[in-house]
């Protein structure tokens, strides 16, 4: 972290918010020494003193990575509770947002496919901790994005969380429906395997069918980043995430990965760095303790609350698990997001 002595605001100007998350805002701005536009992160390390130890580690592993499928980490100050954090600006929008002016064709998810996988594979190869979760854990969830890229929303997205959680171990693995490419629906389902052990790498994936007879340059998305730009002047709504959590977007499903994929607006010199898989929004709390765990025992206890003994064991459990999330932070997220994974 860079000297709390030194005022973020004398160095960076912010403009505007483009994003907002439960404990922080993100703001385009500009570093005042060199004019150039970079992302500012704001989060009040007062309203996120649980999650200090996670934040830590994330700006640990994003100071380390060096790849253009990265989003770059530029340091950090702190001001008063504030801790600003400085990043790449990537203005192309998210995924999700580009996907509010229409669908994508199989050559553009394919492209965005190949991008997120060089980051996977780079954090893979290097050993980097991807928010905490495994390499196959990774890879489901990257099948999980390949569905929601090509139908617009996540598998179960009409189900509640909570259901989406028990619903996933009992059941077969979501697959890709609809007129979709043979090569496609392999790529999908070699992601989904349920079995962690028999999920491909990222390198392998990086040599799919799919990928290698459907991807092109990375300025094959440019059109998409203008139809969507024409979408906004012609009044419709913008960003996704501009004033939302983007912690509980794609309806807080459960099944979705927590993953914001951001796409680099096209440089005359930098075409090829269009989209990473680290978004500017990533650094988030750990929110299925509240979006997942709670709902469950509240709805155990809800249903025993005429069997006293059995409402004490769940009231116990819970506050083992809360207690579990003080002592270690983000265990809870990593033991939801194994459980998806099998």
């Amino acid at each position: 972290m860079n000297s709390s002595q030194i005022d973020p605001e004398e160095l960076f100007t912010k403009l505007d918010r483009i994003g907002k998350g439960s404990f922080g805002e993100v703001f385009k701005g500009i570093d005042n020494r060199t004019q150039s536009v970079v992302a500012i992160k704001t989060i009040d390390l007062e309203e996120a003193e649980d999650e200090i130890e996670d934040i830590q580690q994330e700006i640990t592993v994003l100071s380390q990575c060096d790849s253009p499928y990265i989003t770059k980490y530029f340091g950090s100050y702190l001001k008063g509770s504030k801790l600003w954090i400085i990043m790449e600006y990537l203005g192309g929008g998210s995924a999700l947002d580009l996907l509010r002016a229409g669908p994508f064709d199989e050559s553009q998810i394919a492209t965005m496919l190949k991008e997120i996988l060089k980051g996977l594979d780079y954090l893979h190869s290097e050993k980097k901790i991807h928010r905490d979760i495994k390499g196959t854990a990774d890879i489901w969830s990257l099948g999980i994005t390949a569905i929601e890229l090509a139908k617009g929303e996540p598998p179960n997205s009409d189900m509640h969380p909570m259901r989406v959680l028990f619903h996933i171990p009992k059941s077969p693995p979501p697959t890709l429906s609809g007129e979709f490419s043979k090569s496609f629906k392999e790529f999908t389902e070699a992601c989904l395997n349920k079995d962690p052990t028999f999920r491909p790498t990222a390198k392998e994936l990086l040599k799919h069918k799919f990928i290698v007879k459907h991807c092109k340059k990375t300025s094959y998305l440019s059109e998409l980043i203008d139809r969507y730009r024409r979408r906004k002047e012609e009044g419709h709504s913008g960003s996704s995430s501009d004033d939302s959590d983007s912690e509980s977007s794609n309806k807080e499903n459960s099944d979705s990965p927590e993953w914001s994929f951001t796409v680099r607006k096209k440089k005359p010199a930098e075409g090829r760095k269009v989209l990473n898989g680290t978004g500017q929004d990533q650094l988030s709390k750990s929110a299925s303790l509240t979006t997942v765990i709670s709902p469950i025992f509240t709805e155990l206890k809800q249903q025993h609350k005429e069997h006293s003994e059995q409402r004490l064991a769940i009231e116990e459990l819970e506050r083992n698990i809360r207690l579990a999330e003080e002592v270690c932070p983000g265990i809870t997220d990593r033991m939801v997001t194994h459980i998806l994974a099998r």
